[in-house]
């Protein structure tokens, strides 16, 4: 989908949404939103978000997310249930760190 667009996909599926969109997927599924976007995706999928975005999956998932330090793009990876992340829970960047969005 384009900017602040929608997608959405069952399991397995991907989704991916642009600037400000909202991106979905089932379990096992990949769901990709841009800067300032919100991706969710189910058990054991992956949820990736840009900068100032949000990301959520559940049981067995990774969630990443993007920002930039002076100009260049660094990543953060969590997994579900290590270092204190949970499932179904919105995810976003602090100072280089996740927390509860």
């Amino acid at each position: 989908a384009g900017d602040r667009g929608t997608a959405t996909a069952g399991d397995h599926g991907t989704a991916t949404a642009g600037y400000g969109g909202t991106a979905t997927a089932g379990d096992h599924g990949t769901a990709t939103a841009g800067y300032g976007g919100t991706a969710t995706a189910g058990d054991h999928g992956t949820a990736t978000a840009g900068d100032r975005g949000t990301a959520t999956a559940g049981d067995g998932g990774t969630i990443v997310v993007k920002w930039f330090v002076r100009g260049r793009p660094r990543i953060a990876i969590g997994y579900v249930g290590e270092d204190g992340i949970e499932p179904n829970v919105a995810y976003r960047l602090s100072n280089g760190k996740m927390e509860r969005a």
